[in-house]
């Protein structure tokens, strides 16, 4: 099902990305509204993704594929029974993610058997690919599946735990807490959620603790992507008819 995604400011002054066609850049834009789940993963099949993203544009989308695997955005796995998708890398870094949402990807039920297939330049970047994105085993392509290499989410760092717990403006749950910020690291970036929490501590300034969530509560729900609620507007005696009495 198709959905809604955001683009960053800085995707567009992004050096690897300046260096890709229009075209390509549009591709990858639209690759993402059409993915199997909030992981990145995208049906691998060009003939679809042309008409769902360029439909009435005279390109090659394999072309266009080939560009943004030789940049390494984005790469071909394959599960046990040799099915191929499309994975989108460092995708969950980047989007709004709710973790209420229960996938039904076919690439995100096979998690553990999916292999990478290298491309012509994108191998070396691959093995570089940030811990917190989609564990992938990766192989070389037409050598069977000897030397796999397997990546896994590591948990979150005591230095960030601890920061996190620091600012965060109820002390009530640490230990769900740690278990809960550990699960948010998987679907967001640790500054995201100490902006989240800078935002909620200017929220609850003042008021009473007991109106603020626990921090496992207020992590699990996603709520770092809360919009700041507008400062409280004191009530102006005059218009009640109080100014003169």
């Amino acid at each position: 099902m198709a959905r809604i995604r955001t683009i960053k400011p800085d995707f567009w002054t992004d050096g690897k990305i300046v260096q890709l066609s229009a075209f390509a850049r549009l591709l990858y834009i639209g690759m993402w509204n059409f993915t199997l789940c909030d992981h990145g993963h995208v049906a691998d099949d060009s003939f679809k993704l042309k008409l769902q993203i360029l439909p009435g544009d005279a390109v090659d989308v394999d072309a266009l594929l080939g560009e943004l695997f030789d940049a390494g955005r984005v790469v071909r796995i394959t599960d046990a029974a040799g099915r191929t998708y499309l994975h989108v890398k460092r995708f969950e870094e980047h989007q709004k993610i709710d973790p209420r949402w229960k996938t039904r990807c076919p690439a995100c039920a096979q998690q553990g058997s999916l292999e990478a297939v290298e491309t012509q330049a994108s191998f070396s970047e691959l093995t570089e690919t940030p811990d917190r994105s989609p564990t992938l085993s990766l192989g070389k392509e037409g050598k069977g599946r000897e030397s796999k290499k397997t990546s896994s989410k590591p948990s979150a760092s005591t230095d960030e735990f601890d920061a996190f717990w620091g600012e965060y403006p109820r002390k009530v749950g640490k230990e769900a807490a740690k278990k809960a910020f550990a699960k948010a690291l998987r679907l967001t970036s640790y500054g995201t959620i100490m902006e989240g929490v800078g935002n909620l501590r200017m929220e609850v300034a003042g008021k009473d603790p007991k109106f603020t969530p626990h921090a496992a509560t207020w992590l699990n729900a996603g709520r770092w992507d809360d919009e700041p609620e507008p400062p409280t507007q004191a009530i102006i005696p005059a218009a009640y008819g109080w100014a003169n009495r």
